[in-house]
């Protein structure tokens, strides 16, 4: 699969009051990726994962720049090297949050780099991990990009394999509804995924 995902980090900081160094940290770094300095925020998400060791929202911030930049380059170093430092991040990740949706879509979404980028070297190997997207929905079975992201792999599936990719149209549906209803109070937790509708559903319009 070699459809470039561009993902648009949408968040909601003006429920903070007092702001703590950890709160402060997270605006700048947040700031920084809006301002098209994605390693310095990823740089700064990681000097705060390492700081305050009890959040695991730092970690997947650090991890999903990572995974995001390696669509920006086509040097195989660089994107090994990029995609290595995500899966430790995901793995610190794992540690302070078991059993967490975000994180196996956000591993997933790191084995579809790996496939995209290589698919000759790691198509077998990490497309089977299509499995971490059925965790998800197993663990929070209302989430949109656990919904929406699933049923992008299994379109990139469907045309490699010569099947309709537009029997998993209602699935978008569903994460479109599921967005626009859906709540999460959690300071920083992410809300990514609506902004990818519309490329997704050209699919269905094919």
């Amino acid at each position: 699969m070699k459809t470039v995902i561009l993902i648009l980090v949408s968040f909601t900081l003006n429920m903070l009051t007092a702001q703590t160094p950890y709160d402060e940290g997270m605006k700048k770094a947040f700031e920084l990726w809006e301002s098209d300095k994605a390693d310095e925020a990823a740089n700064l998400f990681e000097r705060i994962a390492n700081a305050e060791d009890q959040h695991w929202l730092p970690y997947y911030y650090a991890a999903q720049i990572n995974i995001i930049q390696t669509y920006r380059t086509k040097d195989a170093a660089t994107i090994e090297a990029r995609l290595k430092k995500a899966q430790k991040f995901i793995n610190h990740a794992n540690l302070i949050s078991k059993d967490n949706a975000e994180l196996f879509i956000l591993e997933a979404m790191l084995n579809t780099a790996y496939v995209a980028y290589n698919p000759s070297n790691y198509g077998m190997t990490h497309s089977p991990k299509e499995a971490l997207y059925q965790q998800a929905k197993s663990l929070d079975s209302m989430n949109p990009r656990a919904i929406l992201n699933h049923a992008e792999w299994k379109m990139g599936s469907a045309k490699y394999f010569g099947t309709d990719p537009k029997q998993y149209c209602p699935e978008i549906n569903k994460a479109i509804a599921l967005f626009e209803n859906i709540e999460n109070k959690t300071p920083y937790y992410p809300t990514w995924g609506l902004n990818q509708v519309a490329r997704i559903q050209k699919n269905c319009n094919e």
